[in-house]
């Protein structure tokens, strides 16, 4: 960070250096030596569109287990919503508690998205946090 006078107006104009990087479809704050302002505001970090799709996996799964929707067919069907979406939003079901406790807090790693889902990923969940690059302390 630097400070210079402005002469003419007498104003004190200060440069900070700042990047700015995306994050779940939002512009966040990366500091002047590279640290995560995200830290600052954990809300940030909440990835809208996972959170989305996360609620939308839970509530089609409960539909379809008490039968009003068959399959994802009927859920394009009624929805109106492409089935390619709704077959890749529903792999979510796949994923390990301890991912999914990662999306709703915000703690998921930098640049994972839904897009990763897509990708064949291993019904082992340990597996699963090493491929999608989350680190869990054991417990």
């Amino acid at each position: 960070m630097n400070f210079q006078l402005d002469n003419d107006t007498g104003k004190i104009i200060v440069h900070v250096p700042i990047n700015f990087r995306r994050w779940g479809g939002k512009k966040v704050l990366i500091g002047p030596q590279g640290e995560d302002l995200r830290l600052l505001e954990k809300e940030i970090r909440k990835d809208e569109k996972l959170l989305k799709a996360l609620a939308r996996a839970y509530k089609w799964q409960k539909l379809i287990a008490i039968g009003k929707y068959q399959n994802s067919g009927d859920i394009e069907m009624v929805e109106q919503i492409n089935r390619s979406y709704v077959q890749r939003v529903m792999r979510m079901m796949l994923l390990s508690p301890r991912i999914i406790e990662a999306i709703l807090n915000g703690e998921q790693p930098e640049g994972f998205a839904l897009t990763d889902i897509d990708k064949t990923f291993s019904p082992l969940w340990d597996k699963q946090a090493e491929q999608f690059g989350f680190t869990f302390r054991h417990q």
